[in-house]
């Protein structure tokens, strides 16, 4: 957690540190008030999250001073008071595909709206997630939305599948040259390795949970 106060008038155009593809006025309030708190590392998430999908995320609620939240209809103690949440919404994007995306780089709380499509992303410091149904009702308590990457299964030379394209597809996002083909090769298993020594982990060529964990920060 890393909360800046700004100016929308002052700094409206200036992006945030760490998230270069946002402004800071898109995290100000729709009720046209000047002040806009930003919780700056929850922005640096988020612009993982607007690199990985490489479309622009829309942030249809950012900062929220406590009137215009009551207003709203917002929780009392609602985490977009404190400049601590924004609801994000990525066109052509599932929203539980976002929201699993948030979940594997270690966003602690998360909200799948599948129906209003959007996903509200904030900085608690212990994991609560909860979704939305086609019929607008919400669910608390969602265990996980697929991107847990601890649970991912163990790869090593000779698998082949999706999660080897996802493993393949992390590795391409960390520099390394290869061919997403769903084949677990020696074109990946030296790849793996260079990673794992990069990171000072067992340089084996097998990925378990350190090395997805390494692929997904």
């Amino acid at each position: 957690m890393n909360v800046k106060k700004y100016s929308k008038k002052k700094h409206g155009n200036k992006t945030v540190p760490g998230a270069p593809h946002f402004k800071i006025k898109e995290f100000a309030c729709n009720d046209g008030s000047d002040a806009i708190y930003i919780d700056v590392d929850l922005a640096k998430k988020l612009e993982k999250i607007r690199v990985h999908f490489n479309k622009p995320a829309h942030i249809n609620s950012g900062y929220r001073p406590p009137n215009y939240n009551l207003k709203v209809g917002g929780a009392s103690n609602s985490y977009h008071t404190k400049g601590r949440a924004f609801d994000v919404y990525i066109a052509g994007i599932n929203p539980k595909t976002v929201a699993a995306y948030a979940e594997s780089i270690g966003i602690k709380g998360i909200g799948c709206y599948n129906r209003s499509i959007f996903v509200h992303i904030d900085s608690r410091p212990s994991k609560y997630f909860w979704t939305e149904n086609s019929a607008g009702r919400i669910s608390y308590g969602t265990s996980t939305f697929g991107g847990d990457v601890s649970k991912y299964p163990t790869l090593r030379k000779g698998s082949q599948g999706s999660y080897v394209k996802k493993l393949q597809q992390r590795l391409v996002k960390k520099g390394y040259k290869i061919k997403v083909d769903g084949k677990f090769g020696t074109e990946t298993y030296n790849a793996v390795k260079k990673l794992q020594k990069k990171y000072k982990l067992v340089v084996d060529g097998i990925v378990g949970a350190k090395t997805w964990k390494v692929l997904y920060k």
